[in-house]
């Protein structure tokens, strides 16, 4: 792709250092949630799911004008760690990160939490760029059944056109994760959150290819990861389709 655009810039004898930011800056511009579990059943393998957390952030151009970040545990109740607006550096996010305290709860209530997001995270006060047309990603890490229903609040996001990714962990009931996430195939599941790390490179290579049109951009029928076993098989991500803005005009 790339190798053509240059191909381009040449015959038309246009600089291209004038069209490089452009498609550099809306290649990556995204609003990603992060929305963590905090019930007594990730406990103990906090710190693992933590450092998940941190380990994708790392992979991600994290900037005020590019990708920005925010954070919510949950368990009965969600609690909104930061803010889309919070934090404008990867550093400041990864830092943040780490000082996170596991909320603890018995009970999970997934639905209320992902009304949360939509009314008071994914909103231009909190630091959403949806209605400038930025895309939108959910990242949901649970390990249980909801308790209330998610049905409502998966569609409710999905009207938005939030995109959800689900991560299923020990007990985590897979049809709800593949109610609420965005497409079928956008679930992940391990038996444990010490094998969060297993699934890294796959879940990473499916964040970085969503984009505005992610129906088109991301192969239906990913298969669902499970555990060490699975393999993503790379040839189904088509990316022909994803969006490239070129702003000849202002060179």
């Amino acid at each position: 792709m790339m190798l053509f655009v240059l191909c381009c810039l040449f015959l038309l004898n246009v600089p291209y250092c004038c069209v490089s930011a452009s498609v550099h800056a809306d290649a990556m511009k995204r609003d990603i949630v992060f929305l963590l579990d905090g019930s007594d059943g990730t406990r103990s393998g906090f710190p693992a799911l933590r450092d998940f957390v941190q380990s994708v952030v790392d992979k991600l151009s994290v900037e005020e004008n590019r990708e920005r970040i925010s954070l919510v545990q949950y368990s009965d109740k969600p609690e909104a760690h930061f803010y889309l607006n919070s934090h404008k550096t990867k550093d400041a996010v990864i830092h943040a990160i780490s000082n996170m305290r596991h909320k603890g709860g018995r009970s999970l209530n997934t639905g209320a939490a992902l009304q949360f997001v939509r009314h008071n995270i994914f909103t231009a006060s909190s630091g959403s760029r949806r209605l400038e047309g930025v895309p939108q990603v959910l990242i949901l890490l649970t390990s249980k059944k909801s308790r209330d229903d998610v049905m409502g609040p998966a569609v409710a996001l999905k009207d938005l056109e939030i995109v959800s990714i689900g991560v299923g962990v020990g007990d985590a009931n897979f049809r709800e994760l593949e109610i609420i996430s965005f497409q079928p195939g956008f679930t992940f599941q391990v038996s444990e959150l010490s094998e969060l790390p297993s699934m890294h490179p796959q879940f990473v290579a499916l964040l970085k290819r969503l984009s505005k049109d992610t129906e088109e951009a991301v192969a239906p029928g990913i298969p669902d990861l499970v555990g060490k076993n699975s393999n993503l098989d790379m040839s189904m991500l088509n990316t022909r389709n994803i969006p490239y803005s070129f702003s000849l005009e202002q060179c």
